[in-house]
């Protein structure tokens, strides 16, 4: 029993030991990858990790990718490998050895005249950041070379020393092929993933049985035919703008160059091949043996993973500076295993165009002056990529497949504002790529991408303006809008990435953004003069506007009209409303003018048997244009002239374009109208000036009138009014007889 208890403890503290050590190494690789592995996506978990990131390089100004991934412990020859792919189906090799130096065994004819590259390559003075030559040249003669390969390829551990070999440059190389020991190594060479250059005439079935160089034809994707496929001239064009042509040197999109005289011979890429075509020649051809068209005699320079092959050497130890700079980039691309850890792959571009850009009004500023802000997200490419590594003892070993989102993030914007509803300024903004494919910042009209020093040891650095930075503010302002005279114009942006990918084109009105409407009140009498100075109230968008209707001196509302609507009547007690304000509006305000009439009547020469009326009844008419009348009948003091009779104040809203009044008077018996006096000001009415007539009187002044209107009797004094107030007549009612 005590042995069991014995052996169960031992064993539970086993358990318990197991479990601490579980849960570190757990809780390490937790830490480690947290802190250092976060920034891509694992798409299969392999045998060991692998971090891609997304960066930029701002003395560069393009996208690369960082890749860093563990130790593989017992590494073989071959070294590191890198797998990249767009699709995650089909992969391509890519180099691991940007901006670092990298060795080259140029295999040359032996002729001593062809022993060129490494003079070709010194001549462009390449160097990395830390001031390392980035192509260094070894040569061998080919004789040499195959007589004992190994000896050139490998140090005395066994291990290669070169990068990258290249065979070449003399026409029809100098007639000679390579060994078959110096096949099978350059073979094996090959298959540590390490690149082969081809020059001119190497791979060729048209000069003494090129039967050794011949067996590579197929890697590259290459079909031979003998005494066709002849092509060539002194110009060439770049028909792939991709990374080969962009690392070391940058060169010009879609570039023609003057090479020395040079063609194919006998070879031709194969439609269903994965080769790619770099360059190729031009017209005027100097050859024009395009063959049967199973395969294409064209280029200049194809690749096919880490092998390639130029046509440089045709005219023996010649070449332009522009031609050295295509073999550099194919050389250094060409150099693809890597003993390192870390490398980055320059390689991927972000060739999507940024999403239409996002406008939004910014808070603040008023409807006269305001600014609008502008955003756009960059889509970017997706990239995959792993890593191989063959171990001495455990075989081959691959990392995880990870993915990485390749965004080179906004540059800027370009817009328009104007009263078109469509816009050329996509193709605007394309014509101002120059010859790299590059807009410059000076031409953009918002350029937000970060500018500043990347050294960070610099005195003057700003981490927040490095050149360097993915992720940054890409909000640009639109400034100075007025949304009066703006409101019905369009606004047309386009957005551009730092790898000058040019968006489509976003219109939108400038009404539509606009947080804010204005309200105009205009105030104005009915014959259309202005009585009171504008105003306005800014409405937020969708609310209501209300107003009650404003009393205005010496006026009375008539009518309202919103916009170019119909007038609609109005009473001072009333209120005018717009629902779900989201245009600018005016609202005209109609008032009467107030016409302040002041009115007596006055009897003239007495007569002793009449009665002098104590009040008068006028009506006043400002008729209509429609001929309808505006009526109104009031009752004035009357009494005699010596009687100093005060006037009875009559106020009444004169018709719009209507400038008389029509007065008629409602004569008592037995008296006559007189004349009467009309004055626009409170002097004395002296019946000595009356005038006579119907009283048309003109109300077109300031508003304020004295009217007296004179009455006389209609009988002489020696006339005595009858007893009824009408005529006596007659009746004829016949005669009247007695029946006797």
């Amino acid at each position: 029993m005590r042995k069991q208890k014995r052996k169960l403890n031992i064993k539970t503290k086993f358990i318990g030991v197991f479990l601490c050590i579980t849960l570190v190494a757990i809780s390490s690789y937790l830490i480690f990858y947290q802190d250092k592995l976060t920034a891509s996506t694992i798409v299969v978990m392999r045998d060991f990790r692998l971090k891609a990131e997304n960066r930029w390089s701002g003395d560069d100004k393009k996208s690369f990718a960082y890749l860093e991934w563990d130790n593989v412990k017992d590494i073989d020859k071959t070294g590191y490998q890198l797998y990249q792919s767009e699709d995650g189906n089909s992969w391509s090799v890519r180099s691991l050895n940007y901006g670092k130096a990298i060795k080259v065994l140029n295999i040359y004819p032996d002729l001593t005249s062809s022993n060129n590259l490494k003079v070709w390559m010194d001549s462009l003075d390449l160097k990395n950041s830390k001031g390392e030559k980035l192509i260094n040249v070894d040569a061998s003669s080919q004789r040499d070379y195959s007589a004992n390969p190994n000896k050139y390829l490998k140090n005395a551990q066994g291990e290669y020393q070169y990068d990258v070999i290249m065979f070449g440059s003399w026409d029809y190389n100098n007639h000679i092929d390579i060994s078959v020991s110096a096949r099978n190594a350059t073979q094996a060479f090959i298959d540590s993933g390490r690149g082969v250059l081809f020059g001119h005439d190497t791979i060729t079935p048209n000069d003494r049985s090129h039967t050794n160089f011949n067996s590579f034809a197929s890697q590259l994707g290459l079909k031979l035919q003998a005494k066709s496929f002849q092509l060539g001239s002194r110009n060439v064009k770049i028909t792939n703008n991709g990374y080969l042509m962009k690392y070391p040197f940058e060169l010009q999109n879609d570039l023609d160059l003057t090479i020395p005289l040079t063609h194919t011979w006998g070879q031709g890429i194969l439609p269903n091949a994965t080769t790619t075509k770099w360059l190729e020649f031009k017209p005027p051809y100097n050859w024009n043996k395009p063959g049967d068209g199973s395969a294409d005699a064209t280029f200049y320079l194809a690749t096919n993973n880490n092998l390639g092959m130029i046509q440089t050497g045709h005219s023996n130890g010649t070449s332009t500076p522009d031609e050295r700079k295509i073999i550099a980039n194919t050389l250094y691309n060409l150099a693809q295993v890597s003993f390192e850890t870390t490398a980055q792959d320059q390689t991927v571009k972000d060739d999507q165009a940024p999403s239409l850009a996002t406008a939004i009004q910014k808070p603040g500023g008023s409807i006269l002056n305001f600014d609008i802000e502008v955003d756009s997200v960059d889509k970017g490419k997706e990239y995959q990529w792993f890593i191989e590594a063959n171990t001495k003892s455990n075989g081959l070993k691959r990392s995880d497949i990870v993915k990485e989102n390749i965004t080179s993030n906004i540059a800027g914007y370009f817009y328009t504002i104007d009263t078109l509803a469509t816009s050329p300024l996509k193709e605007t903004v394309e014509g101002y790529k120059d010859a790299f494919g590059r807009i410059s910042a000076s031409l953009f009209d918002i350029y937000i991408a970060p500018t500043g020093e990347t050294n960070s040891e610099s005195p003057t650095y700003d981490p927040t303006k490095d050149a360097n930075l993915v992720n940054y503010n890409t909000k640009g302002t639109i400034k100075g809008i007025n949304g009066i005279t703006d409101l019905e114009k369009y606004l047309h942006i386009v957005t551009v990435d730092r790898s000058n990918n040019v968006s489509g084109i976003k219109t939108v009105k400038i009404k539509e953004l606009m947080n804010d409407f204005r309200v105009l009140e205009q105030y104005v009498d009915t014959e259309g003069a202005k009585i009171k100075p504008d105003s306005y109230q800014d409405i937020q968008k969708n609310n209501s506007y209300e107003k009650k209707i404003e009393s205005i001196d010496k006026y009375v509302i008539d009518s309202y009209k919103i916009n170019n609507e119909n007038n609609i009547s109005a009473t001072s007690d009333g209120k005018v409303m717009i629902e779900q304000v989201n245009d600018h509006h005016t609202v005209t305000y109609y008032y009467n003018k107030l016409i302040q009439l002041n009115i007596r009547q006055i009897v003239l020469t007495g007569h002793n048997e009449l009665i002098v009326p104590n009040k008068g009844y006028v009506q006043l008419d400002n008729g209509q244009i429609d001929k309808k009348s505006n009526v109104f009948h009031v009752s004035v003091n009357s009494g005699e002239e010596s009687e100093n009779i005060p006037y009875s104040p009559i106020q009444f809203a004169k018709t719009g374009k209507h400038d008389q009044l029509a007065v008629s008077l409602m004569i008592p018996e037995y008296y006559r109208y007189s004349g009467y006096i009309m004055t626009e000001n409170d002097r004395p009415h002296d019946s000595m000036n009356k005038v006579s007539g119907e009283m048309n009187i003109d109300i077109n002044g300031q508003g304020n009138y004295w009217l007296t209107i004179y009455l006389e009797p209609a009988i002489g004094l020696d006339t005595s009014p009858t007893p009824y107030s009408w005529s006596y007549k007659q009746n004829q009612l016949g005669e009247i007889s007695l029946d006797e």
